[in-house]
């Protein structure tokens, strides 16, 4: 079970003995099973997870620590299906991607417009209100786009990253993270339709 269920392991530790997500993620690896109960020994430390009531036979030993995942999941609020991958942008979501790219690099260009600078012709020419006025909107909306896709990379890690066991910090993390941060809910929908799919995939193999 060991090197094929370090997922499974770490339920069992954040929820039956209580670690933290990176804590129960070290290393988690089965010392001993008996009767009573696993005995799991992480990079940190040996933890003793009872089975309530004692196994009577073998034969239960399968079923009872499936059973004990599936609680451990519920109350942690994990999914099942686990997302270990990042989904490309597609079609229409390059459009949001390449706005809030170049609002970006339009509030980083900001001390560079200066009058007689060719950016600055240009917005006299193409922007309404002239480079006064560009400076302006950009200033005016920075701390705003700032917040929202803060907010919205906070609540994708909470309600989907987490829920569908990527791991934080990791590069799909980052990945997924950067994606929100750069271009909004249609990452989060991209996101979803990727876990909709494995469910799919994961239905079908079942029929």
């Amino acid at each position: 079970m060991n090197a094929q269920h370090t997922r499974e392991l770490s339920h069992y530790l954040r929820h039956y003995n209580g670690l933290s997500p990176r804590a129960a993620a070290a290393s988690p690896a089965i010392q001993d099973l008996d009767f009573q109960g696993m005995t799991i020994k992480t990079t940190n430390g040996t933890y003793n997870v009872p089975f309530s009531p004692p196994l009577a036979s073998w034969a239960e030993a399968r079923p009872r620590i499936i059973a004990m995942d599936e609680t451990a999941r519920e109350a942690l609020g994990l999914s099942n299906i686990y997302i270990t991958e990042y989904a490309m942008q597609q079609g229409l979501d390059y459009v949001p991607f390449i706005g809030v790219i170049f609002y970006y690099f339009c509030a980083i260009g900001l001390p560079w417009l200066e009058p007689g600078s060719a950016p600055w012709e240009v917005l006299k020419l193409v922007f309404p209100g002239g480079p006064e006025w560009f400076r302006w909107t950009v200033n005016a909306i920075f701390w705003p786009v700032i917040g929202i896709h803060l907010a919205e990379a906070f609540l994708l890690d909470r309600w989907r990253l987490q829920k569908h066991g990527v791991a934080r910090w990791s590069r799909v993390w980052w990945l997924w993270e950067g994606a929100i941060f750069c271009e909004g809910l249609t990452s989060w929908k991209r996101f979803d339709r990727l876990v909709a799919e494995k469910k799919a995939e994961k239905e079908a193999k079942k029929n």
